[in-house]
């Protein structure tokens, strides 16, 4: 088993991405996605985090999250968010026993700069389009890319005609 090394920095921005066990998507439905939020919020008072963007796709996800502790340490957020959802999503879809809903491991990345931020909240907001979900990331309910568009972070019509030059050659999942 490869011994991955994490760094925890605190205040710093990490790029998740958390992908479901062998790619079922098990976060297709608008209620699989409002529960898994519901669970993001509910673990916010436990471990405080902020999400500075987000993607939520049948079965992956993308976050840019800061995490508002001295530790900086993310992957109690990450086994925090994929525990209780585990166990609600179980009670909502009754089901008993073992359920291996998440990969067992999670993809992250330290943000180390403007530029740095900058593509990969791009990435964070193609990636529906870049999947063949929808042709506009406006178009795409999970995602927090028309909050950002309605700041001005985005140009309307970013990301309809083609992949964004910043995002080329990217690949998180």
């Amino acid at each position: 088993m490869p011994n991955f090394r994490r760094y925890y920095i605190p205040g710093a921005l990490v790029f998740i991405t958390g992908v479901t066990y062998g790619r079922i998507p098990r976060l297709s439905s608008a209620d699989d996605v409002d529960l898994l939020l519901h669970t993001m919020r509910l673990v916010q008072g436990k471990h405080l985090y902020n999400l500075l963007a987000y993607v939520i796709l049948p079965e992956h996800f993308h976050w840019l999250m800061r995490v508002n502790d001295p530790s900086g340490d993310f992957s109690a957020v990450m086994h925090s968010i994929k525990r209780n959802y585990t166990l609600n999503y179980k009670k909502a879809h009754h089901v008993d026993g073992h359920l291996a809903l998440w990969q067992e491991r999670f993809w992250d990345h330290v943000i180390r700069d403007e530029d740095d931020l900058s593509r990969h909240m791009d990435y964070v907001h193609y990636n529906p389009v870049k999947h063949g979900h929808v042709l506009s990331p406006g178009d795409w309910a999970y995602s927090t890319y028309l909050h950002w568009e309605q700041r001005g972070y985005y140009e309307p019509g970013w990301g309809q005609l083609c992949e964004p030059d910043s995002i080329t050659g990217m690949d998180v999942e």
